[in-house]
């Protein structure tokens, strides 16, 4: 189990597989490169911040595969760590975006990201996305995706443009709710019968875990798809204590 402090920064692009806990949550971390390869071009990023009321996390998926996206990788990681004193995931994802676009070359990538902040005071979920698949919220043996009632949903994936204003949205949750955050690997991988999963198969899947326990969701998951997974791979789930 990594305990992760106060103003701690953790995660990065390589592979790892980790128990977690941070403030007011623990969990799993799962992140493997493509085809073995030592870099890849997803991107977790885990930190507690504000005498640890305040947990972030964020989870990136540069377009690509493995080392070739390694260098687009690093400077998306970067300007996560430069910008980690933003406690606004709207005010984070511009200057991650107007950092990334000032550092792009001739090899462009855009990124997808997912960026949270949760508060142990209320045990609230401030998120917004850029162009990430939804959060999943397990409760009660279901899970559903967290998304915005009203306003855009999705939002501009990074590297794209500059002067974006991205949305942010807020959800309440529990004691005992999960939250799963993954990159496409896991909802573009095929079922048994050669169908993609999508958002709704995995929470399918997610949902015939023998526990909510993340341990066993992360076994689960990663034992079901084992041989099925042709990309980067991140996935990051969360229980509220």
């Amino acid at each position: 189990m990594r305990t992760i402090q106060c103003t701690e920064v953790w995660g990065g692009t390589r592979d790892c597989d980790v128990s977690v806990k941070l403030a007011g949550m623990r969990g799993e971390v799962y992140s493997a490169p493509w085809h073995g390869d030592r870099d890849g071009g997803d991107i977790h990023f885990l930190s507690v911040c504000g005498m640890s009321i305040l947990s972030k996390i964020v989870v990136a998926d540069v377009s690509g595969h493995g080392a070739e996206t390694s260098a687009v990788s690093h400077a998306i990681h970067d300007a996560l760590v430069e910008s980690i004193g933003a406690h606004d995931n709207t005010a984070m994802l511009g200057q991650v975006n107007e950092s990334f676009l000032a550092r792009q070359g001739d090899d462009f990538r855009f990124t997808t990201m997912v960026s949270m902040i949760f508060d142990t005071q209320d045990r609230s979920l401030v998120y917004a996305y850029a162009g990430h698949p939804a959060i999943l919220r397990g409760r009660g043996g279901r899970f559903r995706r967290i998304l915005p009632e009203e306003g855009p949903r999705g939002g501009v994936p990074l590297g794209i443009s500059g002067g974006i204003d991205y949305a942010q949205h807020r959800a309440q949750l529990e004691v005992g709710d999960v939250i799963v955050v993954y990159t496409d690997a896991f909802s573009e991988a095929r079922d048994g019968a050669g169908e993609m999963l999508g958002e709704r198969g995995l929470a399918r899947l997610l949902e015939s875990a023998p526990s909510m326990e993340p341990p066993d969701l992360k076994a689960h998951v990663l034992g079901s798809l084992e041989g099925r997974i042709d990309d980067d791979a991140s996935l990051v789930i969360l229980e509220v204590l």
